[in-house]
């Protein structure tokens, strides 16, 4: 008989260069990057959306990836290229 292990993990992220931050969310830009989990989008764009209205912040764009596996490098290039922070979660 054979045994095949899998691990189910995601590969290691390739590490980020530091970054400055933001200064002040007036003005800033979120993306918002959710995995696919129930009301995850729905949570996250709220919050977004409080962010915007209390704080100035203004919401760019909504980026989907797979509950099982690490976020296209395309979908992450995105995010770069257009917002200035992310909000990255889930829910159920």
């Amino acid at each position: 008989m054979k045994i095949q292990l899998v691990n189910p993990s995601a590969p290691e992220p390739v590490a980020a260069a530091p970054t400055a931050g933001i200064a002040q969310l007036s003005g800033s830009r979120v993306g918002v990057l959710e995995n696919g989990k129930q009301h995850a989008e729905l949570i996250l764009t709220s919050i977004a959306d409080l962010l915007a209205a209390e704080h100035g912040a203004q919401l760019v764009t909504v980026a989907h990836k797979s509950v099982a596996a690490a976020a296209d490098p395309a979908v992450i290039d995105e995010l770069v290229e257009t917002a200035d922070w992310v909000l990255v979660g889930s829910a159920d």
